[in-house]
């Protein structure tokens, strides 16, 4: 858990949980989250909400136990709803309600701006879906159909002939590959116009979910060629959001995208880490095979909305 600073004055407010949480206490943050909180909350999240403008409707919550940082909580509200963009407990202090009152004081706050529902999108498998899924419910919630996921353990990477040198010291990236925070305005113009790309695939479409410093693209001639793009969907979780080759792009330059991606994941997480493929076509489902020849964890991406009472 994080250490907070000494000025109680960074918080808007603070309040005690319920009496079965004994010493833990939840506080509304601003969007510039402090330092302390600021690693319960995913990197392009903090990100989206710095880059808002004015008095956009987003909550930050924030839990703490014993004093100490624990957990946060991002929503961001719109006409008649919201979405919570992030919820994240530390795993010491999970296990006693803390997702769920952060969860509960969300719903209170979406009641108080008059909304009517709030959505959520999260990944998990095993117990921790299971978890989440009981905690939608119990609020009267609906779960939509998951949809299958891939997921990839870094630590498999390692003995991989494909991707493993990726994962060593001294391995660059090849003079071909660009991230996606280093091509100028005209290549970025150019991959929105690429024939045989769907409109829903496109950067421009993606919003969010293409991080710039894990994205990777192939320059060839100076123009665009291939792509793999992706962001942080979680602690130590990336997800793999569009991937595109055109006829431009030689062999092998699509494997050394994926191991520029990789080498990306692996110093931003200091280590160990899971990479996310959704399997909703045979390409990508080949591509998860390709990855690490059928070794990988199945999870489930789950859609799910929660009504939120007018009285609440």
């Amino acid at each position: 858990m994080n250490k907070n600073t000494d000025n109680d004055n960074e918080y808007n407010y603070t309040q005690k949980g319920p009496a079965f949480m004994v010493n833990v206490t939840f506080c509304r943050l601003g969007r510039n989250i402090p330092a302390p909180f600021a690693g319960y909350v995913l990197p392009y999240v903090r990100k989206h909400i710095m880059q808002l403008e004015g008095d956009a409707p987003v909550t930050v919550l924030g839990a703490m136990w014993n004093g100490l940082a624990c957990a946060a909580a991002v929503a961001e509200w719109a006409e008649d709803g919201g979405e919570l963009l992030s919820l994240f407990v530390d795993p010491k202090a999970r296990g006693c309600g803390v997702a769920g009152h952060l969860l509960d004081l969300m719903l209170e706050e979406g009641a108080r701006l008059g909304k009517k529902s709030l959505y959520l999108n999260y990944i998990l498998k095993d117990s921790e879906l299971a978890a989440m899924d009981a905690l939608v419910e119990s609020r009267n919630g609906s779960l939509e159909n998951g949809a299958p996921v891939c997921g990839i353990a870094s630590d498999d990477f390692l003995d991989s002939p494909l991707l493993g040198p990726a994962l060593r010291p001294g391995w660059k990236k090849p003079g071909n590959i660009r991230l996606f925070s280093e091509l100028t305005q005209r290549q970025l113009e150019q991959l929105e116009v690429q024939e045989g790309l769907p409109v829903f695939l496109r950067p421009s479409a993606l919003g969010e979910k293409v991080d710039p410093a894990l994205s990777v693209v192939w320059v060839e001639d100076e123009e665009p060629a291939a792509f793999a793009l992706s962001f942080q969907c979680g602690d130590r979780m990336f997800c793999l959001s569009s991937s595109w080759r055109g006829p431009r792009a030689p062999e092998g330059s699509f494997r050394a995208l994926i191991c520029t991606q990789v080498n990306q994941c692996w110093y931003r997480s200091g280590g160990s880490f899971v990479f996310f493929i959704s399997p909703i076509n045979p390409r990508s489902a080949a591509m998860a095979e390709w990855f690490t020849g059928g070794n990988y964890e199945p999870y489930t991406q789950r859609e799910a909305l929660i009504p939120i009472p007018a009285n609440r």
